[in-house]
């Protein structure tokens, strides 16, 4: 049975992954036209690193079933979004529902695991788990 520490440890440990200056989360891949001159729509395709940490967050039940698409639009979800920094005050609980609004926002949004990421959301999220875990 997987504890809460163990869930906000492994969170925590892709700081170490985020803060390397070689990391990337991916990059978006766009097309030439073909012969007959048709062009795909770009798409982002993300590093070995981004879909390791995508499995390891479904991996630890970090991803839940709640709507998260009201959640997201409601003050209480909007204001993680408008000010990264307040993620720095989060519970474990809005931990999750932020990871499952970013992971589930990537069916409707492509790029927003990358955009999640670039905003600083992503870092602040598991400097948050590791803080977490440190009190648990």
């Amino acid at each position: 049975m997987t504890t809460d520490l163990d869930r906000l440890s492994a969170l925590a440990r892709w700081e170490a992954v985020f803060a390397d200056p070689g990391f990337t989360i991916g990059h978006w891949v766009r097309t030439e036209p073909d012969e007959r001159g048709v062009i795909q729509m770009p798409w982002f395709e993300y590093s070995e690193a981004a879909d390791a940490f995508r499995a390891d967050v479904g991996a630890h039940g970090w991803v839940v079933v709640f709507d998260w698409m009201s959640w997201l639009s409601s003050p209480d979800g909007r204001r993680y979004l408008d000010d990264p920094s307040l993620v720095a005050g989060a519970s474990a609980e809005d931990l999750s529902r932020l990871l499952t609004s970013i992971i589930r926002g990537e069916r409707f949004s492509e790029g927003e695991l990358a955009g999640a990421h670039g905003s600083g959301i992503l870092m602040a999220i598991v400097r948050r788990a590791g803080v977490l875990a440190t009190e648990a």
